[in-house]
């Protein structure tokens, strides 16, 4: 292996390990809808077959009770959710591994009360 590969590859190794390994992360689907809609939330990277706890803020800040819920043998989950009872604006959703306390990214979706405008992202 000639210099500039090893440097390459020694740089490349270093900024792996600095990432650290990955984390639980979550996604919504879609992240604006009419308040008579269902929203799909993923979650990955979290402890196979183990207790998971789903937190959903709402835009004024308080929080829904904690939903309990549980991960498929790779760590994975998927759950619905009915907006139509959800105030109007922006939902933040995050999910907490029990098994290693980790928490996940912070998803957002926004609820309408008119139909969602295809011309804003």
């Amino acid at each position: 292996m000639n210099f500039k590969k090893l440097i390459a590859t020694l740089l490349l190794c270093i900024s792996l390990s600095a990432c650290g390994p990955r984390g639980p992360k979550i996604s919504v689907s879609p992240e604006r809808l009419q308040h008579k809609g269902w929203v799909m939330m993923t979650g990955e990277g979290f402890t196979p077959s183990s207790n998971i706890e789903s937190h959903l803020r709402r835009p004024d800040g308080t929080e829904f009770p904690v939903l309990p819920m549980r991960t498929d043998d790779k760590g994975g989950f998927t759950h619905e959710i009915d907006t139509l009872l959800l105030a109007p604006g922006t939902h933040e959703l995050w999910v907490l591994d029990n098994a290693t306390s980790a928490t996940s990214n912070v998803a957002k979706f926004e609820v309408t009360l008119a139909p969602p405008d295809p011309s804003k992202p």
